[in-house]
């Protein structure tokens, strides 16, 4: 068993007086939201009764820790909690579900803290799952590890390093699994095994009325909800507590990451309509970055990030002669597949940011339209900070699976397009803010148009997306409100862009 480590933190409950404090405690939102919720009391006796029932511990505003354990990753959405219930077990989960439902009270369930529109933030309870990280491997010699539903992307690297197995698993080391898995889940692996949501074999997951319904799977009870929990999106049919997951040996790797500063029109169109031949084993992302306003060079850059698996050819012969015009190369062959993770992961900090996303064939990347895409980048106003365009390379394994297998409805493409902007609310005054995220208004509306890109990732929800139902779940929708009406008909787990009962 890999327990994952968790710092020695006090989280706990004190005396009525403490309790009494945080009832009259109203959003506080240090940094500007999209929105300002509404204040939310909560009376001191049902905190009190919370803090009875759940053995992991309340944490209240004048907790040290209060503030690390609340804060998102995006702070355009900095609402905070009136108390945070930190969840050790899933008898504690199943204590939460019940007080809210007694209660009335609003809430959010988190992990990782990463869903890029805020939705794991609240003015009411934050649920947080972080405790809950064991990961085990389970019995039986076939590769199937058991992860608890609050633990870390980087947990779970340490635990499977251990284990020399891997997973489709992204980037972020502060990712919640919960979040990553149930939104479909990308990462350099998943043309070759398939989305981190595929990878799920079994799920235990708290719903509305408190039950427990431990490891649900493709078949039996419950088969329904699995379906849902395979890219339906966290916070939507309940709490999930833990997932089994499918893994697989590690080999060896070749890490690459070049870049272009020259002909970045050129070598963008080659790289996207190239590079979906290439073999599953290969994993990519594409970046064209923006320097911060005024660096100095407001060039545009073009770079590619990924690996090769072990499969009979190479980086070279992949990307081809336009590698001969990089700025500069770095491939490393034969390198021990998690030492490469090391490379190809990322730390976050907070900051600010809005993510619009798009699907891409490339049969429909022409070079006018990326020459209406470099054109429009290099008008962007520009933050404090650097913002890029982003391909993460799909297909390969990822389309062998039908649309309605799962509730991961994304198959048949060649490229997840991203359009980011990231600001500083202190560097960055809100009118240069607006005008940048009126720019990539813009920006994504003439992309899709040019490119025929369609409908959005889940996982990087867009709180101004529209038609949001259609764009993150397509066909799959109506089932995914059947699903929703069996399990939480009045519609306990809730949020903006949550699936609504029929």
């Amino acid at each position: 068993m890999f327990s994952a480590v968790q710092p020695s933190r006090r989280t706990f409950l004190v005396g009525a007086g403490r309790f009494a404090a945080a009832s009259a405690l109203t959003s506080v939102t240090p940094f500007p939201a999209i929105a300002e919720p509404r204040p939310h009391r909560i009376a001191a006796s049902a905190l009190k009764d919370l803090a009875g029932a759940v053995q992991g511990g309340v944490v209240l505003p004048d907790d040290p820790f209060f503030d690390d354990y609340a804060r998102p990753n995006n702070l355009r959405f900095r609402t905070l909690p009136t108390a945070i219930a930190r969840c050790a077990s899933e008898t504690d989960v199943q204590a939460c579900v019940a007080w809210v439902r007694k209660h009335g009270a609003r809430f959010a369930v988190r992990s990782g803290g990463h869903n890029y529109a805020g939705f794991s933030t609240t003015p009411g309870l934050l649920i947080d799952m972080t405790p809950l990280s064991t990961i085990t491997p389970l019995p039986g010699g076939d590769g199937l590890v058991k992860v608890g539903g609050g633990a870390l992307n980087g947990m779970v690297y340490q635990a499977l390093e251990r284990l020399n197995r891997t997973v489709t698993h992204g980037r972020c080391t502060t990712v919640g699994a919960a979040g990553f898995l149930l939104g479909g889940g990308i990462g350099f692996n998943m043309r070759m095994f398939g989305m981190g949501s595929d990878l799920l074999q079994a799920t235990s997951i708290v719903t509305a009325d408190g039950a427990l319904h431990a490891d649900i799977q493709d078949s039996g009870d419950g088969s329904d909800l699995f379906w849902a929990c395979r890219g339906g999106a966290g916070g939507n049919f309940g709490i999930n507590t833990s997932f089994t997951l499918r893994t697989f040996p590690v080999e060896t790797v070749t890490f690459f990451d070049i870049t272009w500063t020259t002909d970045v029109g050129e070598v963008l169109h080659t790289l996207l309509t190239r590079l979906a031949d290439a073999p599953p084993e290969f994993g990519s992302k594409i970046n064209v970055t923006k320097p911060a306003r005024g660096s100095g060079d407001p060039r545009l850059t073009v770079s590619i990030l990924g690996q090769l698996h072990k499969c009979g050819t190479t980086v070279e012969a992949i990307i081809g002669p336009v590698l001969e015009k990089a700025s500069k190369t770095r491939i490393d062959r034969d390198m021990a597949y998690w030492p490469a993770q090391d490379l190809l992961s990322e730390f976050t900090y907070p900051y600010f940011y809005q993510e619009k996303s798009s699907y891409m064939r490339a049969a429909d990347i022409t070079p006018e339209s990326v020459v209406t895409m470099i054109r429009l980048a290099e008008r962007m106003p520009g933050t404090s900070m650097a913002n890029a365009f982003k391909f993460f390379q799909v297909g390969g394994r990822i389309n062998a699976t039908t649309a309605d297998a799962t509730a991961y409805v994304h198959r048949g493409y060649d490229w997840l397009f991203s359009s980011e902007v990231n600001w500083w609310n202190r560097k960055d005054p809100k009118s240069l803010v607006d005008e940048n995220l009126a720019w990539q208004e813009r920006f994504y509306a003439t992309v899709n148009a040019t490119t025929r890109a369609v409908g959005a990732f889940q996982n990087f929800p867009d709180p101004s997306l529209k038609d949001w139902s259609s764009a993150y779940y397509g066909g799959n929708y109506g089932r995914l409100r059947r699903v929703k009406t069996a399990y939480d008909k009045d519609d306990l787990f809730t949020y903006r862009q949550g699936i609504k009962p029929l």
